[in-house]
């Protein structure tokens, strides 16, 4: 068998190096273009949170403060004329409670006794000495007039008229010591001056008192009053003076000790701005407070709550809801995140009311119940609607 030429195998060589390139090339080439297309966007992943529905509604602030139970009146009696106990009334005890006039202790001063005895004489005698006077007058006036005489006197002493004024006047002047004296020996007869409850008995049987002295401690059991301090804060959600006093608006007040409460009233409304508090008072009143069904008892400490004024347009939240930078998350018409700041027109222990924006106040939104900073306005939404947390409709 001849050899091919060198030159024809050096040709197929080449030729065969070529098909090799043209088919690494090739190769190459396709693998560049699948690399070059486009790959298919992904599918969007919502991502799943928990909100409720949101709808605007008309809400009422709840206003709380604490006081202390006061009575409307409270006395330390002193007696006004000195004297000995002769007498204490058993119902002058501690804890009694008392009717008005109620003769609670009497002294014993011969001293004022003897002066209306004097003052009683001392009247008589002017009495009679006027009733003297008035018959010398008329004497004198008969006699003048037998005398003929058509003029009267130059001087009316003759008819005795100063001395008529003078006897009169001193009939007047006995009347009145009288009176003081009277009033003196009355004052021994020591009286509730209204119903009280008897906090503190300071005598006792036998002892001397000299005047000014303390005798003991009432409370007036007609009212009870509460004197409550409110910020400018707590007064903004409140409505006028006027209205507070004339509608008779609402104020429950609540034992610490117990579930015990009553309904109170607004007795008056502070208008001044307490220097050193910066705040304003309100007195709560309660009739009869110690015969209620239960009794409220003066001293004690108590909470009081007011209802506030109706506001409208308003969400009701849980405070969860309200962010740390103080802006409400919501859904918009394509489930995506939205967000707008806010500041609370109130809360409470549960909720956050909202002033709901003028333009979304026509239909209900999601709301986020839990909002954290990671998330992006316009990021898609999976709602999860929370039921046990959605607050529709108006005040409850």
């Amino acid at each position: 068998m001849k050899r091919l030429p060198q030159w024809i195998a050096l040709v197929l060589a080449l030729a065969v190096l070529a098909g090799v390139y043209v088919y690494i090339s090739a190769a190459i080439a396709e693998k560049n273009s699948q690399v070059r297309k486009p790959r298919p966007e992904a599918p969007e992943e919502a991502i799943q949170i928990s909100v409720i529905e949101a709808t605007t509604g008309t809400y009422s602030a709840k206003i709380n403060a604490s006081g202390l139970v006061e009575p409307r009146y409270e006395l330390t009696l002193t007696n006004q004329v000195s004297g000995e106990v002769s007498q204490l009334s058993n119902q002058f005890e501690s804890g009694q409670i008392v009717k008005k006039g109620h003769l609670l202790a009497s002294l014993n001063n011969s001293e004022l006794s003897s002066n209306v005895a004097s003052a009683k004489n001392t009247l008589a005698s002017a009495v009679l000495a006027l009733k003297e006077e008035i018959r010398q007058g008329e004497q004198a006036k008969a006699e003048w007039q037998a005398a003929g005489f058509n003029t009267a006197p130059d001087s009316d002493l003759v008819l005795r008229e100063p001395q008529l004024a003078a006897a009169q006047a001193e009939v007047d002047a006995a009347k009145e010591a009288l009176k003081d004296a009277q009033a003196d020996l009355a004052h021994t007869k020591i009286k509730a001056p209204f119903d009280a409850l008897i906090t503190a008995r300071s005598i006792s049987p036998g002892r001397y008192l000299s005047s000014d002295s303390e005798v003991g401690t009432l409370y007036s059991i007609d009212r009870a009053e509460i004197q409550i301090d409110l910020s400018n804060s707590d007064w903004l959600k409140l409505p006028d003076t006027s209205t507070l006093l004339e509608k008779k608006w609402p104020v429950t007040i609540h034992s610490i000790d117990d579930d015990s409460q009553w309904q109170g009233k607004i007795l008056s409304v502070g208008l001044h701005i307490d220097e050193t508090t910066r705040m304003r008072s309100l007195v709560i009143g309660l009739d009869n407070p110690l015969t209620q069904s239960t009794p409220l008892l003066l001293g004690s400490f108590v909470t009081i709550s007011l209802e506030g004024k109706a506001l409208d347009n308003l969400w009701r939240l849980p405070n969860t809801a309200l962010s740390q930078k103080s802006e409400i998350w919501y859904l918009d018409e394509d489930s995506r995140l939205a967000a707008f700041e806010t500041t609370p027109k109130f809360v409470d222990t549960q909720y956050v009311y909202i002033d709901v924006p003028v333009g979304m106040r026509d239909k209900s939104y999601q709301v986020l119940i839990k909002p954290y900073n990671s998330y992006i306005k316009g990021a898609l939404v999976a709602p999860i609607e929370n039921i046990n947390a959605s607050q529709k409709g108006n005040q409850p």
